[in-house]
């Protein structure tokens, strides 16, 4: 009996020491949460979204961006159900903006599921990348919300999607503020390192993301190109993205003779290097803008895909050294 009873009181203290744990981890957590909530523009709102994770502690950061993902993927039905009393007047409209939100969600989704590995992986290292992911996740957030503005519709559809996004930019907004703050102290080595490599690259005239190799293709005067595009028909082509589609997916240059291109590009492959002859002189325009009824990102000129790069150079010969004018796009962009 005696031991029964010892058996008991031992279960017993090991609960009581479990829960004990568990209460002090929770409380930890909560008060981690009202420290660095503090620092975000809507503290009510980042206090509130992490209440789900008190049981099961994550890293704040990681928390925040999990949260806005999850509020972030609506289903298929969410936009179809809003709209499904509407008058059939509007429904082609109202698709126009239901069809974009989607394709905005979509893209952030993308961005915040970037943001949320490279957290796992390293939070300082890819500081910079994260702002730019989270950043874009708000850009899509507000785009959607613009739309809503533009197309005047009537009823309380509109007003419900700018009110879900507005929720969705200021969930990202705190995750934002949070990422700002992380520190980068990799040593005075690295930091004198990182200044030199900069000066470096200001003193050439071209950003980091362009590589040794692109740097030599775009200070070079001859012209080797793959394929020329011409609209007398001259060239191997008539259009660019003629020539674009045509390209193998790798390193491959095109040479634009002078003349107004009335088109939109639309790519996912890298390695495009688009040559012309002047920026008064090889000129690419599309024409389709929201006034005249098209979406944000169907009104764009250069759309890329997520691995998508291109490489510009318009060039003309002056008294003065050769001005150069080139971009990169990496990620879908509008």
């Amino acid at each position: 009996m005696g031991l029964l009873v010892l058996v008991v009181l031992w279960l017993f203290g090991y609960a009581l020491g479990g829960a004990s744990m568990t209460w002090a981890a929770t409380h930890s957590f909560q008060m981690q949460v009202q420290t660095q909530c503090s620092y975000t523009r809507y503290p009510g709102l980042c206090v509130q979204s992490l209440k789900e994770f008190q049981d099961h502690p994550l890293d704040i950061m990681t928390a925040l961006v999990n949260k806005t993902m999850s509020e972030t993927r609506l289903p298929n039905s969410y936009f179809e159900t809003l709209s499904s009393h509407l008058e059939a007047r509007e429904a082609e409209r109202v698709l126009s903006v239901t069809d974009y939100c989607k394709n905005l969600m979509s893209m952030s989704l993308k961005r915040l599921d970037q943001s949320l590995l490279a957290l796992k992986d390293s939070p300082r290292k890819n500081k910079h990348d994260i702002q730019t992911w989270l950043s874009a996740a708000l850009t899509f957030q507000q785009a959607c919300k613009d739309s809503t503005d533009s197309h005047g519709l009537s009823g309380d559809l509109m007003p419900r999607i700018s009110e879900k996004m507005d929720y969705l930019s200021q969930l990202a907004s705190n995750s934002l503020a949070l990422v700002s703050r992380i520190t980068h102290d990799y040593g005075t080595k690295l930091k004198n390192s990182t200044k030199r490599r900069r000066a470096e690259e200001k003193s050439q005239g071209f950003p980091k993301w362009v590589s040794a190799k692109d740097r030599k293709l775009l200070q070079t005067i001859t012209i080797k190109a793959n394929a020329v595009v011409a609209k007398d028909g001259t060239g191997n082509y008539k259009t660019i993205s003629e020539a674009i589609n045509a390209a193998p997916g790798k390193r491959f240059v095109i040479y634009v003779k002078a003349g107004v291109y009335k088109e939109k590009i639309r790519s996912n492959k890298d390695g495009i290097t688009l040559i012309g002859d002047g920026k008064y002189s090889t000129v690419i325009v599309g024409d389709d803008s929201v006034a005249g009824g098209s979406s944000m990102p169907g009104s764009a000129t250069f759309s890329l895909g997520d691995h998508a790069k291109l490489l510009i150079r318009i060039f003309r010969y002056l008294q003065k050294p050769l001005e150069f004018f080139f971009f990169s796009l990496k990620e879908k962009v509008s």
